[in-house]
C-alpha cells in the first residue's frame, strides 16, 4: 500500500511558496531529463498595502515539458485541481510591461492570501492561444476579490 500512495505522489508538483499543485506542462525537461518544477522566483513587493511573494513557471521555454498547452486546457486542469477557489477572467491589452494582448485567468482563495494566474500568449481577444506562464502569489494579509479581479484586466484597483 505504501508503494502506491509514494507512486501517487511522484511526478506530483508542488509550488514550494504555497503548497499548491503545479501543472505537469510545467515540469523542467532538459535533454529527456526531469529536473522537477522549476520556478522563477518573482521579486518581493507591495499591492494595494499587501507583501507579495511569487513563483512564475514560465510555458513559452523551450525546457518544459510541454510548452503548447492551450489556455483553455491550463484552465480546466486549474479548475479539476484547486477545490474551493474562485475564479475570474480578464484581457490585458498592451501596456508598458505586456508584449502584446494576453488573457488572464486568476484563482484565488477566499481570503485573497493565494492567487494563480494563467496568463495567455498573446493573441486576439477571445482567441484560445497559448499559456504563457503560470505565477503563484502570496499576499499578507489577502486582497480583495476586486483587486484580483482588476489584476487580470492589467490594472491594480485598491478600493
Amino acid at each position: 500500500m505504501l508503494i502506491l500512495v509514494l507512486g501517487g505522489a511522484y511526478g506530483q508538483g508542488k509550488d514550494s511558496l504555497t503548497g499548491l499543485p503545479v501543472m505537469p506542462a510545467a515540469e523542467t525537461m532538459l535533454a529527456g531529463k526531469s529536473y522537477g518544477f522549476q520556478p522563477v522566483q518573482v521579486p518581493e513587493g507591495t499591492v494595494c498595502k499587501s507583501r507579495m511573494r511569487g513563483d512564475f513557471y514560465a510555458l513559452h521555454n523551450m525546457n518544459v515539458k510541454d510548452k503548447n498547452v492551450k489556455v483553455s486546457a491550463a484552465v480546466a486542469w486549474y479548475d479539476a485541481h484547486l477545490s474551493g477557489f474562485k475564479k475570474t477572467h480578464g484581457y490585458v491589452d498592451k501596456g508598458p510591461q505586456n508584449a502584446g494582448h494576453r488573457s488572464q485567468t486568476a484563482f484565488y482563495n477566499s481570503s485573497g492570501t493565494i492567487v494563480v494566474f494563467i496568463t495567455g500568449e498573446a493573441a486576439g481577444q477571445g482567441e484560445d492561444s497559448n499559456t504563457y506562464g503560470i505565477g503563484y502569489q502570496r499576499y499578507e494579509p489577502g486582497i480583495s476579490e476586486k483587486t484580483i479581479a482588476s489584476m487580470t484586466q492589467g490594472k491594480i484597483d485598491c478600493k
